[in-house]
């Protein structure tokens, strides 16, 4: 049996906190101290080597650039969630620096589904929406240069779901379908593919450090930029060290303002990145890191294709063509289009709004028992396809 004084309070975890922070300081600092020193002697040979390349910011500047940014938003209802998705689609025509701002549409989608795969599901919602934005654009006649959106272009193995969720397959499959259409139908008229077609790309933050992983696996082959042999060489011999410091802080430490990563093939440089649709896997995903200025996120391009369509020389003028639309040196800068359409969600995401307005009227239509009147006089609610066999 153990004695307890009857004076013996405990520690607090304050106390506890302050014990640690004081034994711990010193060996925490020094742990990042020589993390920091070994990025600062490593950088200058990466940057010399290939690994970064610099860009520039076009002065005067022209272009007709579009922005397609995405939103949801759900609150409980039901037992279940009542979801509105949406998407903008934000157009900007900048003439030697002056900038126009012109016309805006928008798609929107409001329903209710159940707690089952939720944030999956409105992943799917996103991507349609953008979708049907991108082929209202392909038909027109006056295309932009550049368009911009906020969602993944292909979709990933990983967002494959399991077969039992039947409502959940169901929308990876509409979405999995919109995304096949649509480079099915509109791959020749879009650049790289056509030499004078429309960009696009993808904005994003992920996938950090998937470069040097690649260059320190010799996959030189998916790698658009030419990396210096001595640079190949640092990093196989550094590998662990750099998994040690952790690849994306590596990265940050290397990529300055004005840079961008070299560009690599994301299903070239591991077995692992299967995308979907399955046939479109032949057109390759290419992707690179950029950073505008002094105090911008690291932003990730994804674009479709392969390092058999990609130049080094036309990933240097998008990137300029990136940075350049970035007009503040502010954290959370995004390109200017993206930026507009983005603001334009903003009545999607107000509170309370559009969806708890779309709550008291289910409410409404269900006291007052209008459904049940609406099958009793025989008229089917549902859609043809949806009957119900009872």
């Amino acid at each position: 049996m153990v004695d307890i004084n009857e004076d013996y309070r405990g520690t607090p975890i304050a106390q506890s906190m302050s014990a640690k922070i004081q034994l711990g300081l010193r060996n925490t600092v020094g742990k990042l101290s020589n993390k920091m020193r070994y990025i600062d002697q490593i950088a200058p040979k990466l940057v010399k080597g290939g690994v970064v390349n610099k860009c520039k910011k076009l002065t005067p500047f022209t272009i007709k650039a579009t922005g397609i940014a995405t939103g949801h938003r759900t609150i409980d209802s039901f037992g279940g969630i009542l979801y509105g998705a949406a998407a903008v689609r934000q157009d900007i025509y900048i003439e030697e620096g002056t900038i126009y701002k012109t016309r805006q549409e928008s798609t929107v989608d409001v329903d209710e589904i159940d707690y089952l795969d939720t944030s999956q599901r409105l992943k799917y919602y996103d991507i349609i929406n953008s979708y049907t934005l991108l082929e209202e654009l392909m038909e027109e006649r006056d295309k932009p240069d550049l368009v911009i959106l906020d969602i993944p272009l292909l979709l990933e193995r990983s967002d494959v779901p399991l077969e039992s969720r039947y409502s959940t397959v169901k929308d990876f499959k509409r979405a999995r379908d919109k995304v096949k259409d649509f480079w099915s139908k509109y791959q020749e008229e879009i650049y790289p593919f056509n030499p004078e077609g429309t960009k696009i790309v993808s904005i994003g933050s992920k996938r950090f450090g998937a470069v040097l992983l690649a260059i320190a696996d010799d996959s030189l082959d998916y790698i658009v930029d030419q990396i210096a042999p001595e640079t190949v060489e640092l990093l196989q011999k550094n590998k662990e060290n750099l998994r040690k410091i952790g690849l994306q802080r590596m990265l940050k430490g290397v990529l300055g303002p004005l840079k961008r990563t070299a560009a690599f093939q994301f299903d070239g440089i591991s077995s692992r990145n299967r995308f979907e649709p399955k046939e479109l896997r032949d057109l390759g995903l290419m992707g690179y890191h950029f950073k505008a200025g002094i105090r911008t996120n690291h932003l990730l391009v994804e674009l479709i294709g392969g390092v058999d369509n990609w130049d080094k020389e036309a990933i240097d003028d998008l990137t300029d063509q990136l940075i350049s639309l970035m007009i503040y040196d502010q954290p959370g800068t995004i390109p200017l289009p993206l930026w507009y359409a983005t603001h334009g969600l903003k009545p999607l995401k107000k509170r309370p709004g559009i969806l708890e307005f779309y709550k008291r009227q289910a409410k409404e239509l269900l006291r007052n028992n209008d459904l049940e009147e609406q099958w009793l006089e025989g008229e089917n609610v549902f859609d043809d396809n949806e009957g119900l066999d009872i």
